[in-house]
């Protein structure tokens, strides 16, 4: 039962947004990236053909007998390969993996031809890398009005140590223990070794995530969202930027990637040139540059605490971090392009 404080609460929230889904498909959207999930790349092979989608619509539905579920739309290149597959295999991507999953969400004609792989049981391609894989036998398929829902009845199942992908409110992040959950106290456990709150790499994910949070209060004034924000943002650094680049410059999805861009050209705030490209109009860069005066005003204020010595240190490190990996990632590029 609601307790009358409970109700009190419920009836002064004001939502940032509400109405028919019917009316604007975008909204619902948004509504339901509240609820985070997994994400996964389901495949399938015909004969020498693969195929693979990549999707946060998996589900478990029963332990006896074995079956989960996933959805596929109607308009997916692949779409036919997986209407009629015999089987399919889901494998659940860890949180490394965030460009696999641009990866295969991307419009490569062969998606496996740089991507380390192996045929299942039933020939299903198996990722590696993947903190989990299902081997599937199609078990059946059900309308569900612009996708259509596969249930699969698992045949083969493998699981590995590691953290998971989640996707969130538009963007890739990573479970954190929440600081109320029961169990050992959080502060106990960051003063252990080897442990994730002492992960030097863990603790700048959890930084980010937590003043992007914080931040969010400045977005809403603004009359934007995390993933708007993060198109204006790149946009605004890189203009002429096709459409598909940009999801890959913010970490959104393709999709959140384009509804943002949508939402953005609605208002107004951005258009696309001749050739594809994308470039702010003078309102979109005047709300670019509020938000970043808001930026830095938050920033001073978090700083404000923390002795200079510590911040340039901090910055040193950082940037070493930036330098070494980029200079990883073009070298691994450059390899793979001969």
């Amino acid at each position: 039962m609601m307790r009358s404080s409970d109700q009190q609460v419920l009836r002064k929230a004001t939502p940032v947004e509400q109405g028919n889904p019917a009316d604007d498909q975008r909204m619902f959207r948004r509504c339901l990236s509240q609820y985070g999930t997994g994400v996964a790349i389901v495949t399938t092979a015909d004969g020498a053909s693969r195929f693979a989608v990549t999707v946060n619509s998996f589900s478990s539905l029963s332990l006896d007998p074995p079956l989960l579920l996933w959805s596929i739309d109607r308009k997916s290149r692949s779409f036919d390969a997986f209407s009629s597959c015999e089987h399919f295999a889901v494998n659940i991507l860890s949180s490394e993996q965030i460009e696999l999953s641009r990866h295969f969400s991307s419009k490569i004609t062969d998606k496996f031809a740089d991507v380390d792989w192996a045929p299942g049981r039933f020939g299903s391609p198996l990722l590696s890398g993947c903190i989990a894989r299902f081997e599937c036998s199609a078990e059946a398929r059900h309308d569900g009005g612009d996708h259509m829902i596969l249930i699969g009845r698992v045949q083969q199942l493998e699981r590995f140590e590691g953290m998971p992908l989640i996707f969130s409110q538009g963007q890739y992040s990573i479970p954190l223990e929440h600081p109320d959950a029961p169990g050992e106290p959080a502060a106990i456990a960051a003063e252990q070794p080897n442990t994730l709150a002492n992960n030097v790499l863990q603790m700048i994910f959890n930084a980010h995530h937590a003043l992007s949070e914080a931040f969010d209060e400045h977005r809403r004034a603004e009359g934007v969202s995390i993933a708007v924000a993060r198109v204006l943002a790149t946009v605004h650094g890189h203009p002429g930027i096709k459409v598909d680049a940009v999801a890959g410059q913010t970490y959104l999805g393709q999709r959140d990637a384009e509804d943002a861009v949508a939402e953005l050209a609605q208002k107004s705030l951005l258009v696309h040139s001749v050739d594809g490209g994308l470039r702010l109009t003078p309102s979109g860069a005047a709300l670019r540059e509020s938000i970043g005066e808001r930026w830095l005003a938050f920033q001073n204020a978090q700083l404000e605490s923390i002795p200079p010595a510590d911040i340039s240190v901090l910055m040193r490190t950082l940037k070493r971090l930036i330098e070494q990996t980029t200079q990883e990632r073009t070298a691994t590029e450059a390899v793979s392009g001969e």
